[in-house]
Parts: structure tokens; C-alpha cells; sequence
């Protein structure tokens, strides 16, 4: 369970192929180096843009969730092309994982106008949809900021073997939200390296 706070400079990478490359990107008014937060923390990354909260938005909007290798500095926000668009940075998201091995969770929210503590749950599910493996974290949050959250799992050697999904609930006060996405539990004997779906 962790919260990972972070910011890279890239360095050495020709502007006008960056440029070239993110059209369609846009970026949000008011977006300055001097609006980063950076904490370094038992838990999550965030970083702190010019949003501001509006009671017609939902509280909290859970946008993602995905599951992925466990990357040392990933997932991480604005850490790519950051003096010029917001980012996100994640691991690339696994369709399928193995029994027996280790993942992270990593979860993308917007906090509109929601100040308090939140209590995330992480959990993968097989599919009969029970719960394989879960975990929980409990973070204060302040409206008007993204939130980026990461859980390390490991799959259990036992766990179902089929189509699942992994998924973040986040209650914050009486607001509850969701993001799911689908993954493939699978057998992996590795003596020899055999493995089925």
C-alpha cells in the first residue's frame, strides 16, 4: 500500500518531435510548475492543478483502473512531458496475470470538491466475481486536485483461473465510486515453463 509522489524531467528529447507527437493533447489553463504539489509519503502521487470544485460535478470522479508489473517510479503524474501537457505514467496494463505472482493496482481519480478522508479498495476478482485478492488504504484528500493511487497484489497460487477484473472502490464521505477493468487469471508452472489459460 503505498502512495508515491513523484516528478521527472525528460531530458534531451528533440521539442519539435515532442510537440509533433502529442497532438490531441491539450492542456488545462492555469497549469504551472508552481501548482506542484510534491510529497513524498507512505502513499499516492498528486499533483495539484488549477481545478476548481463545482457543486454541480460529482465529489469524487473515478476514472481508472488498471493492473500492471510492479515498475520502480511508475505510475506517476506529469512526469512526461510535463513543462508542456499533464501526464499520466503507468505501467502497461496486464490482460493477463499469473498465479503466484506480484502486481501493482494503480487507480486515476479527480477530486471535485471533496476535502476529507477517503478510504480506497483495491481488489481483483475472479469470474464468479469474488475477491482473489484485496487491499485497503484510508487517505485524506482535497478537492480540486487529481489523485493517483497504487497497491501492490500478489495473485494467489490457488486463485481461479479465467476471466476477472481488478477495480477500485473509493468512499469518500457518502460518496461512492468505481472503476474496473477486465484481466485473465492464468496457471503458471514454471518447471517447465508451461503456463494455461
Amino acid at each position: 500500500m503505498t502512495k508515491v509522489y513523484g516528478h521527472f524531467l525528460v531530458v534531451a528529447i528533440p521539442i519539435t518531435s515532442l510537440l509533433a507527437q502529442s497532438t490531441g493533447s491539450r492542456r488545462e489553463p492555469g497549469n504551472t510548475a508552481a501548482q506542484t504539489e510534491v510529497k513524498v509519503s507512505q502513499q499516492t502521487s498528486r499533483i495539484t492543478p488549477n481545478l476548481v470544485p463545482d457543486a454541480g460535478q460529482p465529489p469524487i470522479l473515478n476514472i481508472l483502473t488498471v493492473m500492471g508489473d510492479n515498475i520502480l517510479g511508475l505510475p506517476c503524474l506529469d512526469c512526461v512531458l510535463s513543462l508542456l501537457f499533464p501526464t499520466l505514467g503507468l505501467p502497461s496494463p496486464q490482460g493477463r496475470v499469473f498465479q503466484g505472482n506480484a502486481y501493482q493496482i494503480d487507480s486515476f481519480l479527480i477530486d471535485n470538491r471533496y476535502t476529507g478522508s477517503c478510504t480506497f479498495t483495491f481488489a481483483v476478482r475472479d469470474n464468479q466475481k469474488n475477491v482473489i485478492v484485496s487491499t485497503t488504504q484510508t487517505l485524506m484528500e482535497n478537492a480540486g486536485t487529481r489523485i493517483l493511487v497504487t497497491a501492490p497484489v500478489t495473485i494467489p497460487v490457488n486463485a481461479s483461473v479465467g476471466l476477472g477484473s481488478v477495480s477500485t472502490t473509493a468512499t469518500c464521505g457518502t460518496s461512492t465510486t468505481r472503476s474496473a477493468s477486465p484481466v485473465v487469471v492464468s496457471a503458471c508452472v514454471t518447471n517447465p515453463p508451461f503456463c494455461t489459460n
